[in-house]
């Protein structure tokens, strides 16, 4: 009796787990999508002339998300991975390979739940993100891990429920280039990248494309930007990867190309964020101020002969103490929070003179 008494609760947790409903993502709306690309959930095409790790960031999923509605009480993912990034260093796993949603209330997007596997090779994988939130209408927004790779990607709601694609949240296409800064290294969760936050702040659809480590005015990563579906501005974190002598030989022609192939199109250039690393290391400092300068000295020539050319130099990921950093070289969230808050003036009153 004992044990047809376990059995039987046996038989009702799986008949409860598996009292679920699975919709394919690429059914719903993704968001921060730059290009049509041969496989859905890459971000770019891997282009000649790449490297075999630039291939590989080409495809991992940072900045994407899935927008939807629903009336589901429970909310999760199933996925399959093509590479599932690991832990390591400045990046945990609920940025890494992690899952982060938002739930939109009172007109803002509002944190809602994550969820991320164990470092563990399962796949599929159901992961789930957030229950008992009851049963009303939800517009939700599931942000994509920031460095792993996705085969299939399903939302797991309850059972009976329905789910719809909901309108694209945000407006416009502003492609951001950029280096680990801006794909999001030492972000504490995958929604936690400065762009990623500038959308949720302003309404404006600003796209990762973030290339850790790899960000050095390469022609073909402007062949990548430029190949792909035409974009109402570009904004470039340009000046974090390349040394000085990497910026003076290739700025400008990179810069001709875009203002050739894209006239009337802004070119919004950053200067890099100061790397706490700094403080105490002297031959470190001398290194990243020299890199400033040229950066500075260029842009100010170049915004002076392009038109369409803009340099925005109150770029900034540093509290008052000092504190607001992952690893001494990338912010933390909070860091992250400072940078978009430091440029969003800036960017909106430019995109503001072109009618965005």
């Amino acid at each position: 009796m004992r044990r047809l008494f376990i059995i039987c609760i046996l038989l009702s947790v799986v008949f409860d787990a598996s009292a679920q409903d699975y919709t394919d993502a690429l059914s719903l709306t993704i968001v921060g999508k730059f290009a049509e690309t041969r496989h859905p959930w890459d971000r770019l095409d891997p282009q000649e002339g790449m490297t075999t790790g630039e291939k590989g960031q080409a495809r991992q999923s940072a900045g994407l998300a899935v927008a939807f509605r629903t009336n589901s009480k429970s909310i999760g993912v199933r996925v399959i991975w093509r590479k599932k990034a690991s832990d390591g260093g400045n990046q945990g796993a609920i940025a890494a390979r992690g899952f982060d949603l938002y739930i939109k209330k009172d007109g803002t997007w509002l944190w809602a739940g994550n969820g991320y596997p164990k470092n563990t090779p399962d796949t599929p994988l159901e992961i789930e993100i957030i229950k008992d939130c009851g049963n009303g209408e939800k517009q939700c927004l599931l942000y994509l891990p920031l460095f792993s790779e996705i085969e299939n990607l399903d939302v797991v709601t309850a059972e009976g429920s329905w789910i719809e694609a909901a309108p694209q949240p945000f407006k416009g296409r502003i492609a951001v280039w950029g280096s680990s800064y801006t794909q999001g290294s030492g972000a504490g969760r995958c929604a936690m990248t400065w762009e990623a936050q500038l959308s949720r702040a302003t309404g404006y659809n600003f796209i990762n494309l973030g290339f850790s480590g790899n960000c050095k005015l390469q022609q073909y990563f402007a062949d990548a930007l430029l190949d792909a579906t035409a974009a109402d501005a570009f904004v470039f974190d340009a000046f974090s990867n390349p040394t000085p002598t990497e910026v003076e030989e290739r700025l400008e022609p990179f810069i001709k190309r875009f203002v050739r192939e894209r006239p009337g199109v802004p070119l919004i250039f950053l200067q890099t964020i100061y790397r706490e690393k700094r403080n105490f290391n002297h031959a470190y400092d001398s290194r990243e101020s020299a890199k400033r300068a040229k950066a500075d000295e260029l842009m100010r020539q170049m915004a002076t002969r392009y038109p369409g050319v803009y340099w925005v130099t109150s770029t900034n990921a540093t509290s008052e103490t000092h504190e607001a950093t992952s690893d001494g070289s990338h912010p933390d969230s909070y860091g992250y929070t400072l940078w978009m808050e430091s440029v969003k003036e800036p960017i909106l009153e430019i995109l503001n003179k072109y009618g965005l």
